[in-house]
């Protein structure tokens, strides 16, 4: 498995992957997920397996501490020292491999090299135990935007 950064040759396999995993709830189209990397390349990866096929994802880009994204939102470029995990997910057939593990390794790798203090998320499907092992605590202050879902968690994670 390598992780390497998205390019337009990931995108039909991207949206194949964020169906598989959230269905009809979640999708984003192509155009916001776009934006979102356009924010932000340096922080958005896919992990590739040994026939350079993408089994998972990773997407993530500048906002303002303090706020939530709204989902099918687009993103513009702003100078923040703040990231939000936008998205990560795993192509069913290949969960259980630790490509989650992988790709956040990989960005707080990243991280380290730059200047951003502080990484939020929103947690859908209930997830929240799974960030928890990643470092992620549950931000009371904040409120999921409804368009994730009653069951949906707001976390951060110091950098």
């Amino acid at each position: 498995m390598k992780i390497s950064p998205i390019t337009s040759s990931h995108w039909q396999q991207i949206e194949r992957i964020q169906h598989a995993a959230y269905g009809d709830d979640f999708p984003e189209s192509i155009d916001v997920l776009k934006s979102k990397i356009a924010a932000s390349p340096q922080t958005c990866f896919v992990c590739l397996d040994d026939q350079q096929h993408v089994i998972g994802y990773l997407i993530s880009h500048p906002y303002h501490k303090g706020s939530t994204p709204k989902l099918h939102e687009t993103s513009t470029v702003i100078d923040s020292i703040h990231l939000h995990l936008h998205d990560l997910a795993i192509i069913p057939t290949e969960q259980g491999q630790g490509i989650p593990k992988l790709l956040i390794d990989h960005l707080f790798s990243v991280l380290n090299t730059m200047n951003y203090q502080s990484v939020s998320l929103i947690s859908v499907q209930d997830s929240a135990k799974f960030w928890q092992k990643y470092g992620f605590i549950i931000d009371n202050s904040l409120s999921a935007p409804t368009s994730y879902g009653d069951s949906a968690v707001c976390m951060h994670r110091s950098i």
